[in-house]
């Protein structure tokens, strides 16, 4: 269980690093939030109710553990800015933590997860094959099924292709997810649904200008 939360707060880590943007930035469940600058936010939010839980104990390893990546990846490749255990009445306490991550790589990296984000153009020369059923997004919500030759040749479309379960936030507005493992939640942020246990889950795109 301990081991657990020490995994997901490190995601939480990521959302620390729009903090140390500068950006109002605050998730209210676990995200991963995808700059226009390129950087990768993501925030982690877990909760910390149990009386064996240690907040220091728990602090040294998350600092560890990005020591440990920086040594090894350079200065700002990870950068920690904020961890808390926040108490909120019925909610009960939750843990939030803060991290920023240099690159999309890093993130992946650090986090041990399937992740991309830039262009479409550049997806698609990473290999990522499109090969799944999107749906359409029209005025932020899912509109019509639509074939991936239809946005294929964009010039103007980004990309985020992740392999977690997790919500995405990204700095534009949403044009295209992939049908199945993408709920949309709003014009600039969508819920993906993937079981890293599963060996044939599939990692959810999100398109976007």
């Amino acid at each position: 269980m301990k081991q657990k939360l020490y995994t997901t707060l490190c995601v939480l880590a990521t959302a620390s690093m729009l903090t140390a943007c500068g950006s109002s930035f605050k998730a209210t469940e676990s995200t991963v939030y995808i700059t226009d600058k390129g950087n990768v936010v993501g925030a982690d939010i877990e909760d910390f109710n149990e009386e064996y839980y240690d907040k220091e104990e728990l602090e040294t390893y998350i600092t560890e553990s990005v020591d440990r990546y920086v040594a090894a990846n350079g200065d700002g490749s990870i950068e920690i800015d904020h961890f808390d255990i926040v108490s909120s009445g019925e909610k009960g306490t939750k843990a939030q933590l803060y991290l920023n991550y240099a690159t999309y790589i890093d993130y992946a990296q650090f986090k041990e997860v399937a992740l991309f984000a830039g262009t479409l153009q550049q997806a698609k020369e990473e290999g990522y094959a499109f090969d799944q059923k999107f749906q359409s997004v029209e005025n932020g919500k899912a509109a019509a099924g639509v074939d991936a030759q239809e946005f294929l040749d964009s010039e103007e479309l980004k990309a985020v292709v992740i392999g977690e379960d997790t919500l995405v936030k990204i700095d534009g507005a949403i044009s295209y997810i992939s049908d199945g493992n993408v709920e949309l939640t709003g014009k600039d942020t969508a819920r993906v649904a993937y079981d890293m246990e599963d060996p044939d889950a599939q990692p959810a795109y999100i398109l976007y200008k």
